[in-house]
């Protein structure tokens, strides 16, 4: 716009404002820098157009806590990018009408968004506390459908909301989640398991996903805490929401989404959002945030005899017998899982089924039939890096130690945190003498999983051999501490060891 065409808007009643001179990054800049270009702005208002602005836009919407602070001594209100309806002092959120906008969308802008949060619960009286305390302030209502508890539950859920309803078991998930969805009255629905919780700091981008109308729903990754490295996925993380676990495997689905008629779950088990109803409403994106899961260490068993009501109302359903096999595989029930996933094979080929396939042969004993089950999975898959894994454990199963180390690199290559990998390399360096390389591997799994048993058994066999018995004794009582498959073999080896030493 010419200085001209700004004097007309000013005396047709618009306000015109500040968003700094040189449309600099300010965030980027020393505090002092930052604040010359806004004085050069307000000089610039004040001479070309005799006005003094009242309001400030940072530019890219990005700003520093000293920014804002100053901001705030000069200017009634200042506005950044964020979304939504938030009034931070010196950084309110603001909305964005685009070209695009439709008037539907429009309307909805005009008002804050609420979100419910759905829940099914049974005797949860260990997490929902916790659970809770992490969307107060965010909720607008909190909805919580019990499903016959006999500890507490309902008596702490109460202590955050009146709306908890009972409900009949039906041996459904997706019908009992439906039931909750039931009585949500928000714009917006999040769900949550009571064994569940969201940190402070995503918080906002919930909120700022509320107001995107053109999006019917969000992925959101989940980080299933757990000890057990083997599990495929697995990721070391030491963080404040680890809570003592080493690490978590992730898995993504549907939790956030616009409460529309026909968008339900689907799946008596593995119970997931209809994505084909809810795409009827917009698009599907992901959320850069995270929910943490802490209860995924418990096996829920239960589930394989509504696994098995499910294959006899659909005998043709690849996805059902893979389920099952899983939940068997989980159970050690090797033999059976094989038959399962084997059918699911039959019914559909996958590179998930074939490794869970190679798996429990391998786990059998079924060498042979493992590598080719693993072989097949890379061939949907090259850069499966659990497929590598087990090649590698097969070799070394057979002595050939070499092929193993290769396999096991490779594994290492498609996944650098893969802490098993590196144990088990170190235990083919160590049985082929080289003894330094193999201690390297294994302190390196020590650092991505500081308390990984097996690891700390492998150092102990490197240090006895090396006839560092101090070294080897302490490495042998933290694979003890951390609970070392073999517990009790190990500590009376760790009592000759110290009379060894005595002597």
């Amino acid at each position: 716009m010419t200085i001209d065409t700004l004097k007309v808007l000013l005396r047709k009643g618009w306000q015109l404002e500040s968003h700094s001179y040189a449309h600099q990054n300010l965030s980027a800049l020393p505090l002092a820098e930052a604040l010359y270009d806004v004085r050069q702005a307000e000089e610039w208002l004040k001479e070309k157009l005799r006005i003094k602005a009242q309001h400030f836009c940072y530019p890219y919407g990005t700003y520093t806590e000293e920014l804002r602070l100053a901001i705030r001594q000069q200017y009634l209100t200042a506005v950044c990018t964020r979304k939504g309806f938030d009034k931070l002092p010196g950084a309110y959120a603001r909305q964005m009408v685009l070209r695009e906008t439709s008037v539907e969308q429009f309307q909805k802008m005009l008002f804050p968004p609420t979100l419910s949060v759905c829940m099914i619960v049974k005797n949860e009286e260990k997490f929902l506390e916790l659970c809770l305390r992490s969307v107060q302030g965010l909720a607008d209502e909190i909805i919580i459908v019990d499903t016959g508890s006999t500890d507490r539950t309902k008596e702490i859920a109460l202590q955050f909301t009146s709306t908890v309803y009972d409900f009949t078991w039906c041996d459904d998930f997706a019908v009992a989640r439906n039931e909750s969805l039931k009585y949500a009255t928000g714009d917006w629905i999040l769900v949550l398991d009571a064994d569940e919780e969201l940190a402070p700091a995503d918080h906002q981008f919930i909120g700022e996903a509320l107001q995107e109308w053109s999006i019917a729903g969000y992925h959101i990754m989940t980080r299933n805490y757990s000890n057990d490295t083997s599990i495929s996925g697995w990721k070391p993380v030491q963080d404040a929401y680890s809570r003592g676990f080493q690490g978590f495997f992730p898995s993504l689905k549907v939790r956030l989404f616009q409460r529309q008629p026909g968008v339900m779950f689907q799946g008596a088990i593995h119970e997931l959002i209809e994505e084909k109803a809810l795409l009827q409403y917009g698009k599907i994106v992901s959320l850069p945030m995270v929910v943490h899961h802490y209860g995924a260490q418990n096996l829920k068993s239960g589930r394989m005899g509504l696994t098995q009501h499910k294959i006899e109302a659909e005998p043709e359903n690849a996805q059902a017998y893979f389920e099952l096999g899983v939940q068997q595989k989980n159970l050690g029930q090797y033999g059976e899982a094989e038959v399962s996933f084997l059918r699911s094979l039959e019914l559909e080929v996958s590179a998930v089924r074939l490794l869970n396939l190679a798996i429990v042969q391998q786990k059998q004993g079924k060498v042979s039939e493992a590598v080719q089950a693993y072989q097949r999975a890379l061939e949907s898959n090259k850069a499966m890096a659990e497929a590598y894994f087990g090649l590698g454990f097969c070799f070394y199963q057979q002595k050939e130690l070499e092929k193993a180390a290769g396999f096991f690199e490779q594994a290492i290559s498609y996944n650098p945190q893969y802490v098993d990998a590196y144990v088990n390399l170190g235990a083919v360096r160590e049985q082929q003498g080289h003894s330094r390389t193999a201690a390297e591997y294994v302190r390196k799994a020590l650092q991505l999983a500081p308390r990984h048993s097996r690891a700390y058994y492998n150092m102990g066999v490197i240090m006895e051999k090396n006839f560092n018995l101090p070294k080897a004794i302490a490495c042998y009582e933290k694979a003890i501490e951390y609970n070392y498959a073999k517990r009790e073999e190990l500590q009376e080896r760790v009592i000759r060891l110290k009379r060894v030493l005595e002597n």
